[in-house]
């Protein structure tokens, strides 16, 4: 081996190292800009739930609950985006918004609105903690000790929504048969 190929060795796979911390890096940020915009989507959704559902307390209850949790979320990967020099994507926040507000807009006009928004909800919750466990990897990947536990935070928080809502389906579906079988107004 010749003293210049040893020399170009080392450097070459300090380089390499350096481009797959990077890469690391690179696909971190981009999940939280994503898990950012779809909290944002996510808190406009429950708040439109709330706002509609009468005849629902233990499920606008725990949306009260969730919302202010989301709300929190928010507030911490923007937080989180922000200690890595980056910003929310404003366009990806617009576009998941208006899609969140069209899907809204379509259970709205449907006669069982609280059944199909409780699947929603539902999905949804199982999505965020897929996403959140996915973010707790590459912080770790990333060597982003301190993120983790912010995000472990979030996931919990998920959890117990998920666990809320599932716990919530039995018991609308119920109310919900029980009062369309009265003539009663049962969509919210």
């Amino acid at each position: 081996m010749t003293p210049t190929a040893s020399k170009a060795g080392p450097a070459s796979h300090e380089a390499s190292r350096e481009a797959a911390r990077e890469t690391v890096q690179s696909i971190y940020v981009t999940a939280l800009r994503n898990t950012h915009a779809l909290e944002k989507q996510a808190a406009q959704m429950i708040q439109r739930q709330i706002e509609r559902y009468e005849h629902y307390p233990v499920l606008t209850q725990a949306l009260r609950l969730h919302k202010s949790e989301t709300d929190q979320q928010v507030a911490r990967l923007a937080d989180l985006l922000h200690g890595h020099g980056e910003d929310r994507s404003l366009l990806k926040d617009m576009v998941t918004q208006t899609v969140g507000n069209v899907a809204a807009l379509v259970h709205s006009v449907t006669g069982d609105e609280v059944l199909k928004n409780l699947y929603t909800d539902y999905s949804v919750e199982t999505y965020e903690i897929a996403a959140y466990t996915s973010l707790i990897a590459l912080a770790e990947e990333a060597g982003h000790a301190r993120d983790v536990e912010t995000l472990r935070l979030s996931l919990r928080e998920e959890e117990r929504m998920a666990e809320a809502v599932f716990a919530q389906i039995v018991p609308v579906t119920q109310g919900y048969v029980a009062r369309e079988a009265r003539g009663e107004k049962a969509d919210r």
